[in-house]
């Protein structure tokens, strides 16, 4: 096992939004470091990666919506961690259009109730917060976003989870004026991918059902570059920073965690290898979107301070990431989706220093 690992054994750690996809991941590393696991969520979408995975190893589940501000503050009344991962949130950026206050109630008010309950009940030492690089105001420029970069957002999910960075930063200053501090910090990821991903309006999972189903996928940008980056390398960024953070470390309030510069392919060059990694026999169908529905054309981060400061790096480049994504798909079938996530999170962590 890894050092970083390690760390975890024998801790208990709770993971908001256990139930989706980077949850469910997150929560099974935890699990086989060691850890007392608690996740705290919605119920599970039906053939979600949580729901087919079976037993993932949780100490407690508890399905409660992170809306439910008295429910929440019972929570926390009742329990204490060693840290605190919050994934819990309105992922999709589609769906933020058509549910922009549900996307609002959850991303902000929700991650407003988890921190002011943790920081009132004293229920954690840190809190890691995952948002998203779509916190960053977006004007197209080739170089990477770093943290300081001005935060906005066009569409409502964008918009709520920039929202949910001011969430953040003011309980980090309420936190930091307690007797006994208790560390709050942002980590900002992107477009991951990775096996058990079955959201709605992914590129991957959009493949991945169309070649189960021998069917071209329709593909609306062709012409996009997405930030592609296996889930275990944020999710290993995140743990980083829970590391530090249980060391005692001063980190900075938040975090990139984005791929290398090998990785800007276009949604269409992606397609094609993911196509060529499964059996090479089903294609896609461009159809350039007509939508008046925004999406960034190009979205960058720069992660040289999570470099510099906490030494984690980047460890698949795209195709890499392709290639394992469908090597999950094709194990899952072979054998179940547990063994699938196990494989793989053992050989992520067996080659680490």
């Amino acid at each position: 096992m890894s050092n970083l690992l390690k760390d975890y054994s024998g801790k208990k750690i709770l993971v908001t939004g256990h139930t989706g996809f980077k949850g469910a991941w997150l929560a099974r590393i935890l699990v086989l470091a060691g850890a007392d696991v608690y996740g705290l969520a919605l119920e599970a979408d039906t053939n979600s990666l949580f729901d087919v995975a079976g037993d993932l190893g949780f100490k407690e589940s508890m399905i409660l919506d992170i809306r439910n501000r008295a429910g929440i503050e019972k929570y926390f009344a009742a329990h204490n961690f060693d840290g605190v991962f919050h994934l819990a949130a309105q992922p999709l950026v589609r769906r933020s259009y058509k549910e922009p206050i549900e996307t609002f109630d959850t991303n902000v008010m929700g991650t407003a109730h988890v921190l002011n309950a943790i920081v009132t009940n004293k229920s954690s030492k840190w809190v890691v917060a995952i948002t998203t690089d779509k916190v960053y105001r977006n004007v197209e420029k080739l170089e990477g976003y770093i943290e300081d970069d001005s935060l906005g957002g066009k569409d409502p999910y964008s918009a709520s989870k920039a929202a949910t960075e001011m969430v953040v930063s003011a309980w980090q200053t309420i936190a930091s004026q307690l007797q006994d501090k208790i560390s709050i910090c942002a980590a900002r990821a992107g477009n991951v991918i990775g096996g058990g991903d079955t959201a709605e309006d992914r590129l991957i999972p959009d493949l991945i059902r169309g070649f189960h189903a021998g069917t071209k996928t329709i593909i609306r940008n062709p012409d996009s570059i997405r930030p592609w980056q296996h889930v275990l390398d944020p999710l290993n960024g995140y743990l980083t920073m829970g590391s530090a953070l249980m060391a005692g470390k001063n980190i900075s309030p938040a975090y990139n965690f984005g791929p290398g510069e090998e990785s800007k392919l276009t949604v269409e060059q992606m397609a094609h290898y993911a196509c060529a990694q499964w059996d090479g026999s089903q294609g896609i169908d461009i159809q350039v979107s007509d939508s008046a529905l925004h999406e960034a054309g190009l979205l960058w981060l720069s992660s040289e301070l999570a470099t510099k400061e906490l030494g984690w790096s980047n460890r698949f480049e795209a195709q890499e990431a392709i290639r394992w994504t469908i090597e999950w798909e094709k194990e899952s079938m072979k054998s179940s989706p547990l063994s699938a996530l196990d494989a793989q999170i053992n050989k992520y962590y067996g080659v680490q220093s």
